[in-house]
Order: C-alpha cells, then sequence, then structure tokens
C-alpha cells in the first residue's frame, strides 16, 4: 500500500494499492496539524487493502 505524491511515477511502479491525495510534494498526509485531514487520508489509504484493486490501479481523492 502507497501513498502517492506523483502520479505518474507511481503509474510506472504499479504498485498493488496506492492512494493519491494530490498533496505536494513532502506532505502525503495534508498540512501539519491538520488532523482531522491527516486520519481521513490515513483511513482511505487502509482502506485501499479492503479493495480489489488491479497492479497499478491508483486511487485518486481530492482534499
Amino acid at each position: 500500500m502507497s501513498i502517492s505524491l506523483n502520479l505518474a511515477i507511481t503509474k510506472k511502479v504499479k504498485p498493488p494499492r496506492a492512494l493519491y491525495p494530490g498533496f505536494s510534494l513532502g506532505h502525503p498526509m495534508g498540512r501539519s496539524h491538520d488532523k482531522d485531514i491527516q486520519l481521513q487520508v490515513l483511513r482511505e489509504a487502509l482502506g485501499l487493502l479492503e479493495m480489489d484493486l488491479e497492479p497499478g490501479e491508483v486511487v485518486i481523492k481530492s482534499y
């Protein structure tokens, strides 16, 4: 399971499960001290473990 910051690279690497939250480099979980968003990202990333995804398929979210 991966939380990606670069969609193009993630699509080339094809991890079994990947979440692309759309945040900038260095901030995979969002802004510092924004616990609500960070928890949401973490829960959605862990939720990928229950999804039947093809290798290389990336779940794209916007926060």
